[in-house]
């Protein structure tokens, strides 16, 4: 990828990933918080497409783990694993970062 519109592309790519998963960590938070089943696995399902639309593969495993726990009907497990999901995050946008210079 070394044409110069397709770099641009990709950077612009990359600052939305962080943009929207600011909102969504803020989210699971929250859903964290008060526990609603729904809302959780909801969110849940939406950080799972944003990571395997962008190949996240260490923060899409760890969120397949917590959205199949709050299907099953075992919210305090969802959010136990889910816990884990703003750290792997904080990980995979510092090297983001670092790559494409966002």
């Amino acid at each position: 990828m070394n044409d110069p519109d397709d770099q641009a592309w990709l950077k612009d790519m990359i600052i939305s990933l962080l943009e929207n998963m600011t909102v969504r960590i803020q989210n699971l938070n929250r859903f964290m918080q008060t526990k609603e089943p729904k809302d959780l696995q909801a969110e849940l399902h939406q950080i799972k497409g944003v990571a395997a639309n962008f190949g996240l593969a260490a923060l899409s495993k760890v969120v397949i783990e917590a959205e199949a726990k709050a299907k099953e009907g075992d919210i305090e497990g969802a959010i136990v694993i889910s816990g884990q999901v703003p750290s792997v995050w904080e990980v995979t946008r510092k090297e983001l970062e670092v790559k494409f210079g966002s």
